[in-house]
């Protein structure tokens, strides 16, 4: 394991709906001065894949920084059906190639931080960052490292022309949504129309934030039917159930939504407001392409978003220059730097501390 050194590098991958296909996450890996090619991969969380992929893009494109080249790939959460997504081998690790059907990739936080920590314990270079919007565990090994670099927010959402259009939930009427008690969009000022409860897929970092945080409990063990999301996808939940549906949602991915910053999945869902929560006001201010984070730091559904890095990981140096900090300084990323690429992708960056370091160590 080498020291670290002041050299912040990147790539990004783009995955194209469709036929069936092979996208590499980077060129070969490049030998640095020392000799030792290095291909950090980050797998996990849906909610801070495209940011992830924008920071790394912009560290790539920074010759005078890439001067002792690493290459990052972050991978996405989801493949398209047939298709697949390579991340070279190293000098630490032989390569990892995902597929769909077959090898798929870690989706969710929770799935990225239990393939970390896989690799970790086996002194694999496999997997070298979690992406992750849910914070540290009791479970979480001892070796892990939360580096919090952006606030986000949760909210609930529902289609902006179907029965839920135009209501304003208490979090006690988001509450009775999910536990059963509340099942007609009629019962909040909504049209007369059953609700139809979705939560994300098993393992996502919101579906861990909203039902331990937001609700305080998992509706799965209320008498209530759960149907299942990827999470901040609109588009995933049936036409059939669109106009009735309510979910949780990220309100950096509808920004990032909305701006066309990234695809836009929300499937005319809005992001609905949810008062008695600590901020009273909307979650989401502007308009199309001028949307913004508008809640408060105070409110139930603000939360921290993360890279994990754990200490065991053979890449463990080369992870940090791109997502953290040591006695050698800040990575950009935790130095301000790329707080309007934060902001483009819908996160509220953090402020600095006495030291400059707009980043938490968790």
């Amino acid at each position: 394991m080498r020291a670290r050194t002041a050299r912040f590098v990147g790539i990004t991958a783009a995955i194209a709906a469709g036929a069936a296909l092979l996208i590499p996450g980077t060129a070969n890996a490049v030998p640095g001065p020392n000799g030792i090619p290095e291909v950090i991969a980050a797998v996990g969380s849906d909610t801070i894949a495209d940011v992830t992929g924008a920071i790394f893009a912009a560290a790539n494109a920074d010759s005078a920084a890439n001067t002792d080249p690493d290459n990052y790939v972050t991978v996405p959460p989801v493949l398209p059906a047939g298709g697949s997504f390579v991340v070279p081998g190293d000098a630490f690790d032989g390569g990892t190639t995902y597929t769909n059907p077959g090898n798929l990739p870690p989706n969710g936080s929770g799935a990225g931080k239990t393939a970390l920590n896989t690799a970790a314990a086996a002194g694999s270079a496999s997997v070298d960052i979690a992406r992750s919007s849910s914070g540290p565990s009791s479970s979480d090994p001892s070796t892990f490292r939360y580096y919090g670099f952006g606030k986000d927010g949760v909210s609930w959402a529902a289609s902006s022309t179907g029965s839920g259009a135009g209501v304003t939930l208490t979090l006690q009427q988001l509450r009775d949504i999910y536990s059963g008690v509340i099942t007609n969009w009629s019962a909040v000022g909504g049209a007369n129309a059953p609700i139809t409860v979705y939560l994300p897929q098993a393992g996502s970092g919101t579906l861990a934030f909203f039902t331990g945080t937001v609700l305080g409990f998992d509706p799965t063990t209320k008498p209530v039917t759960i149907k299942r999301m990827q999470e901040n996808e609109g588009n995933t939940i049936p036409a059939a159930d669109q106009a009735t549906a309510i979910a949780p949602y990220s309100v950096a991915q509808f920004v990032a939504q909305g701006n066309g910053a990234v695809t836009d999945k929300r499937a005319g869902f809005f992001e609905g407001t949810l008062t008695g929560a600590g901020s009273d006001g909307a979650p989401v201010s502007g308009t199309a392409p001028n949307l913004a984070p508008a809640f408060a730091d105070g409110f139930l559904g603000a939360r921290t978003v993360y890279f994990v890095l754990d200490t065991r990981s053979p890449s463990f140096d080369a992870a940090l220059n791109v997502v953290g900090f040591d006695a050698a300084g800040p990575s950009k990323l935790c130095s301000g730097s790329l707080s309007a690429t934060l902001t483009k992708f819908g996160f509220k960056p953090l402020a600095a501390d006495a030291n400059g370091v707009t980043c938490t160590l968790g």
